[in-house]
């Protein structure tokens, strides 16, 4: 019987070597993200630690790395944490089954289409173990701001999550599309576009899939959201770097 969600993988994080474990959900019960819609959705967390403690000491590095708007940083993560501790707590319990290769012929029978780390950075779980499930999802979204170091293979996959102008140029020019967060206010460059849902809330990232890395379509910009101290964080931030 197909359990809504399970754990994928466990090992060492690629970034710091820590021990940490991919888990899919939505199997079943679908995410109530509005804006994804339906999407499968993928937590990479540390084994050890329960996620909001580990993002406000700074323990996340195995799996967000040097993320600038991690909790310990800038403090602008989107991120509902009271999410990833839920998932995290079922996981420390055993709550969760082990995927196999059942659940990959489900995948590739009903192609659910897959968010590529909904927390945490993708590229922090070995490119092999990730492989299988993108081909056998009908589409999916992802983004990585571990772009400078990780597998080259994740270009035709994510996007390179960037912060400023100067990062977006730098990560197009090594042949990345890019996903910027930007200011409120801000205006976007001629080789972006604005995310579809901020457009209009009707489309969603379930029949749009603009963010799946591949290389012939445009980049894209988004609004900063979330906690109105966030984006306060985030827009301080972005004004730093024109100054």
């Amino acid at each position: 019987m197909l359990k809504n969600s399970y754990v994928v993988w466990e090992g060492a994080s690629l970034i710091d070597g820590s021990p940490i474990v991919l888990i899919l959900t939505g199997f079943v019960n679908h995410t109530s993200n509005r804006k994804t819609g339906y999407l499968l959705q993928s937590w990479i967390i540390k084994q050890n630690i329960l996620p909001t403690e580990a993002a406000k000491k700074g323990f996340d590095k195995a799996i967000c790395g040097d993320c600038p708007m991690k909790l310990s940083r800038l403090g602008s993560c989107y991120v509902n944490l009271a999410v990833t501790n839920n998932i995290y707590r079922k996981y420390e319990t055993g709550a969760y089954p082990y995927f196999s290769k059942n659940e990959i012929e489900v995948l590739k029978r009903y192609r659910y289409p897959i968010r590529i780390g909904s927390y945490g950075d993708p590229t922090a779980v070995p490119f092999d173990v990730w492989k299988p499930i993108i081909l056998a999802s009908g589409s999916h979204t992802g983004y990585t701001h571990n772009w400078l170091f990780c597998d080259n293979s994740w270009k035709q996959y994510l996007m390179a999550s960037v912060q400023s102008l100067g990062e977006a140029r730098i990560a197009q020019n090594r042949g990345w599309r890019t996903f910027r967060i930007i200011a409120p206010d801000a205006s976007l460059t001629q080789n972006e576009i604005l995310c579809r849902n901020t457009e209009d809330d009707r489309n969603k990232c379930d029949n749009c899939f603009l963010c799946d890395g591949k290389s012939s379509k445009p980049n894209v910009a988004d609004r900063v959201h979330g906690l109105k101290w966030k984006i306060s964080n985030f827009v301080k931030y972005s004004e730093s770097l024109s100054n």
